[in-house]
């Protein structure tokens, strides 16, 4: 009973919360956009998940290992022009990338995954995987 009184009118994290906000890893492939509206609508201020800093990057690699082992996973980093923004407005000033990326092949990849190994990739939208949502905890 203490347990419940205490969360009522909270939103339980079943992921893990780092800086403030929850991150949560969905095992069912989905799109880039099919996952972030799932994020939307089933978080209030849900978004695909923002690598922020170095510390989110580890921890969210601990999350997805646990979740479902390496598997490339849709995050909230998406191309803008020339450059990349984070869904959630979060500023764009980590990222990790894979050698050789963001490489923009066939000028088709303008979403972000990160790969088994925890590297970021730029990658065609309409591929389904594993993603990430985040929102903000209480």
């Amino acid at each position: 009973m203490g347990d419940d009184s205490q969360r009522q009118g909270e939103r339980y994290c079943t992921g893990m919360i780092v800086d403030g906000k929850c991150y949560q890893f969905f095992k069912e492939p989905l799109n880039y956009e099919d996952a972030e509206f799932f994020c939307q609508e089933q978080f209030p201020g849900g978004h695909l998940g923002a690598i922020t800093t170095q510390q989110v990057h580890q921890e969210l690699m601990s999350l997805i290992q646990q979740s479902g082992g390496y598997t490339r996973t849709w995050v909230g980093g998406r191309r803008l022009d020339r450059r990349f923004i984070w869904l959630d407005g979060s500023r764009w000033s980590y990222q990790d990338w894979l050698p050789g990326e963001p490489n923009h092949t066939a000028g088709v990849e303008n979403c972000v995954e990160i790969l088994g190994n925890g590297k970021f990739n730029d990658f065609t939208c309409w591929e389904a995987q594993a993603f990430v949502c985040s929102y903000p905890a209480l």
